[in-house]
């Protein structure tokens, strides 16, 4: 749930939704630097209503790679959570609801006031296939407050089509580098927050994975470069799949993929992402046929910095390559193999 500015938000829910007002809203919205903040400002503007229990967007995925959505099967959807609350990662599963609500988008359906409801999803579409999704929980909502839902929804559509070209890779669709850096950050932050807090799990962790393609370059070579750009695509298709909603994809670039995995421990870090090596291994690419990936990996640690974290899964992802490629390995094996040969140096 979009805890930010509430008690903010519930303050002003006493006074008239003026015109002033909702523009004032909309203002708020228009200012936000990137889709992350947006996002935020989105959720937090909605606690202005009442009766709202909860607020979260998610982005929806096709399986097929379809850009019309209501012709795509319900096993075909795949939902990641944009706003990742690190302490309440709670999965989305109603996808038949989902699907159903987009069915209904296009007659129009979702536009009407509902007389009462625990849950409604209200669909966001953007450009070149693009896809979110408004899940709001709450009891009755009045009218007026049922149309600034709908006029934030289109504010934030609007500048949700400035920051898909300016954040996300125009090919694979995935967030790009300059995006990483953000999330990262705001991963990072967290468990700086939390390294004082008393008693918190900490077998809940998040990991940084570097993904390579292994032997890219001959791929290019053999078989063009828009056979090696399907290959990234299909690649990335993979990765959409084979994580979960909580976890974070990017296009790092080139060959290189980036996911931050979230809310797990040591092994599920390590099954996720030999799941997904398996996935790759197996998967039939068109003309060019099987592709391998070497990972390398690393748990996010309050006291490292960003640049720490790169550099330790990359060495780890070069050890993989070094030792025969199509495997995982976490950096903190490495560490253990180089502790173990300084402590066998003999001292003269």
């Amino acid at each position: 749930m979009q805890k930010r500015d509430k008690k903010k938000h519930n303050q002003a829910a006493s006074h008239a939704l003026t015109f002033e007002f909702a523009m004032e809203m909309a203002d708020r919205l228009t200012l936000q630097p990137d889709y992350l903040s947006l996002t935020e400002e989105l959720l937090a503007q909605l606690h202005i209503i009442p009766t709202l229990q909860c607020a979260r967007v998610f982005e929806v995925h096709s399986a097929t790679k379809s850009v019309d959505y209501s012709v795509v099967s319900t096993d075909d959807l795949i939902v990641r959570e944009v706003v990742n609350d690190l302490d309440d990662l709670r999965p989305f599963n109603d996808i038949a609801s989902l699907s159903r609500s987009i069915q209904r988008m296009k007659t129009g359906a979702d536009q009407e006031l509902p007389t009462s409801f625990q849950q409604i999803l209200l669909p966001v579409p953007g450009e070149n296939g693009q896809m979110r999704v408004l899940l709001i929980e709450a009891d009755y909502v009045d009218v007026e407050y049922w149309g600034l839902i709908h006029c934030l929804l289109n504010i934030y559509r609007n500048q949700l089509l400035i920051f898909d070209e300016k954040e996300r890779d125009q090919l694979t669709g995935l967030y790009n580098r300059q995006t990483f850096d953000e999330k990262l950050s705001r991963v990072m932050s967290f468990y700086q927050k939390r390294a004082g807090i008393a008693g918190r799990n900490t077998d809940h962790k998040s990991w940084l994975a570097i993904l390579d393609i292994d032997h890219f370059k001959k791929v290019n070579d053999t078989f063009g470069h828009l056979i090696g750009d399907e290959v990234l695509l299909l690649f990335a298709r993979v990765m959409e799949q084979s994580f979960r909603h909580t976890d974070m994809l990017f296009r790092y670039g080139g060959e290189e993929f980036i996911v931050i995995l979230n809310g797990t421990d040591d092994e599920g870090a390590r099954v996720a992402l030999e799941r997904f090596r398996s996935c790759v291994a197996s998967y039939a690419f068109p003309q060019v046929g099987r592709v391998t990936v070497s990972t390398g990996y690393v748990q996010v640690e309050k006291s490292y910095l960003p640049i720490s974290l790169i550099e330790q899964a990359d060495k780890a992802l070069y050890y993989a390559k070094d030792h025969g490629r199509d495997q995982v390995i976490c950096y903190d094996l490495i560490a253990a193999e180089d502790s173990a040969k300084e402590g066998d140096i003999e001292l003269f």
